[in-house]
């Protein structure tokens, strides 16, 4: 093979004058045949990447928070499987999400992937839209475990002291600390890797300690409650629909796998560790996921009595631990243990994701939220932007609950969203256009594993937008899912500022994907100026 080598201080590579292929093999240079340039350090490997995600998805905690869900939409049976469903959905739907990673690890994610595959006028239009889905599906994750928390200690508060009546600027207070805490800790980058390690660690110890003490005091439930009796409190008639319905619990704690894509910038040979770390810790989570869902279902306990409780899964410790103050407490440190270093990851990948969006001019003011902290080697001005849309949204708390509710529940829509687009782009134009990317390539598989991801993706779309309780009516507005109104509103503010000015400069500016009208570095076998672009394996 006929090699051509280009070597300067910051980047290696090689180009095979055969096939007309320039092969990237260090991280920098990989980053500007993709148009960017390497700003941040890279302090991640593929060790700290899978605890980042096992951090970040805490999957046995998430089928805790929505114990009280279990009983009322499918019953037990429905959660056993409908989990080994949800699980073998998300990992095939990674798995084309992981290809993407090897051959464009890039902070921007699926906004990046959509940019690299789609063509013509509507490639800044697609990855514009999918940037502001999957931007606020990562804020509506940290929004939504910081009112977690707050939830926790307001039930707490209300068991031992019931004549105490909680505010609703208590709420938010406890909620913004949950929120500013974390903001902190990302000012430390190089101890984030560190931090991902320990949430990864408490998340996994705090599953084993509660499932130990569980299994040890809890009274069991014999099998044919776990694999037989199936439940409808829904008001939903179809059994097969409330069976999608039941979907609902276990795709809570595996739908936000795509934090780790914007931590790619930041990582040692990303196109090798990036897609492997992808699959490998949704294999772990979806494992655990199931583990948790035998240990629940077995020590449900007198679960019909919990329900009357504003937090049923808050009664139900105490009720198995036989202590109200050791019961609640439990629940509380690793609940908010987990939620707490979740919030610092998602902090991370959102202030990431917001930065390369930044870099293409798809935010209002770019060119200051673009910029990267000198002295914290951070995008401090993206992630201070973050901070402060988390604590406009908490004022919603102030009004309604519900209405916050349906903020934070219409994260799951926009990661879907942003995993179908780019995926759908690809399967529009073929695989073929794919470059050349020995890292992870899933081959024959490539085109059933992409329908199945799209086809996965819709059913999850579809399904969270349908309330979870009939009827729907003005005496049970309670019922109603308010994510069609939400994503209307997530439509119309973005949609505005593309009508007003992005649309003008958006990836058009500087060295971003787009290079022209119809041309640039992606366009028909993924080539800058007629040469196809390949990630290495690093030596």
């Amino acid at each position: 093979m006929s090699k051509q080598t280009i070597q300067s201080s910051d980047e290696k590579a090689w180009s095979d004058v055969e096939s007309n292929t320039l092969i990237i093999s260090d991280d920098d240079a990989l980053m500007k045949a993709t148009g960017k340039v390497g700003e941040l350090k890279r302090v991640y490997n593929f060790w700290t990447l899978c605890a980042y995600q096992v951090m970040i998805m805490c999957s046995w905690s998430c089928n805790i928070i929505l114990y009280g869900t279990v009983f009322d939409l499918g019953g037990p049976m429905a959660l056993v499987y409908g989990t080994l469903v949800v699980a073998v959905g998300q990992t095939i739907l990674m798995c084309s999400i992981a290809e993407f990673s090897s051959i464009w690890p890039t902070a921007g994610g699926q906004q990046y992937y959509t940019q690299a595959l789609a063509t013509g006028k509507m490639r800044p239009f697609l990855s514009y839209v999918v940037g502001w889905a999957v931007l606020f599906g990562e804020i509506s994750m940290g929004s939504s475990c910081s009112l977690n928390s707050a939830s926790i200690i307001r039930s707490f508060v209300e068991v031992t002291h019931p004549d105490f009546v909680w505010p609703s600027w208590l709420t938010w207070l406890v909620y913004s600390l949950f929120l500013i805490a974390p903001y902190l800790q990302n000012y430390f980058p190089k101890h984030l890797p560190a931090m991902n390690v320990l949430g990864a660690v408490w998340t996994v110890g705090g599953g084993l300690a509660w499932a130990i003490s569980f299994l040890a005091l809890a009274p069991k439930q014999n099998a044919d409650f776990v694999f037989k009796l199936f439940l409808n409190n829904s008001g939903y008639e179809s059994s097969g629909w409330v069976f999608i319905m039941s979907l609902y619990t276990p795709i809570f704690g595996l739908y936000g796998t795509d934090g780790l894509l914007h931590l790619l910038e930041e990582t040692k040979n990303p196109s090798y560790v990036a897609p492997r770390a992808v699959v490998w810790s949704m294999i772990f989570c979806s494992l655990t996921s199931w583990a948790s869902v035998l240990v629940i279902l077995f020590c449900a306990g007198d679960w019909e009595a919990y329900m009357s409780g504003s937090q049923p899964y808050m009664n139900w410790f105490m009720d198995i631990l036989g202590s109200t103050w050791g019961g609640g407490m439990f629940c509380a440190i690793v609940t908010m243990g987990i939620n707490y270093l979740v919030i610092v990851g998602t902090n991370t990948a959102a202030s990431r994701l917001a930065w390369s969006m930044a870099r293409d001019a798809a935010l209002p003011f770019s060119s200051y939220f673009a910029k990267i902290s000198t002295k914290f080697n951070i995008p401090l001005r993206a992630l201070t932007g973050v901070l402060a849309i988390d604590l406009i949204l908490g004022l919603i708390v102030l009004g309604s609950d519900y209405g916050f509710q349906a903020v934070v529940s219409c994260g799951g829509i926009c990661f879907q969203i942003g995993y179908a687009i780019p995926i759908v782009t690809l399967l529009i134009r073929g695989r073929k256009v794919l470059p050349p990317h020995p890292n992870f390539d899933l081959g024959r598989w490539g085109y059933a594993i992409n329908v199945f991801s799209v086809g996965w993706s819709a059913l999850i779309i579809v399904m969270l937008f349908f309330p979870m309780y009939l009827p729907v009516n003005l005496s049970n507005l309670g019922n109603m899912n308010w994510s069609i109104v939400v994503i209307g509103a997530i439509i119309v503010l973005p949609g505005v500022y593309w009508v007003t000015h992005a649309r003008h400069v958006y990836i058009k500016e500087g060295e971003s994907v787009l290079g022209g009208e119809g041309q640039g570095p992606f366009v028909e076998g993924i080539s800058r100026s007629g040469t196809n672009i390949a990630a290495g394996t690093k030596q």
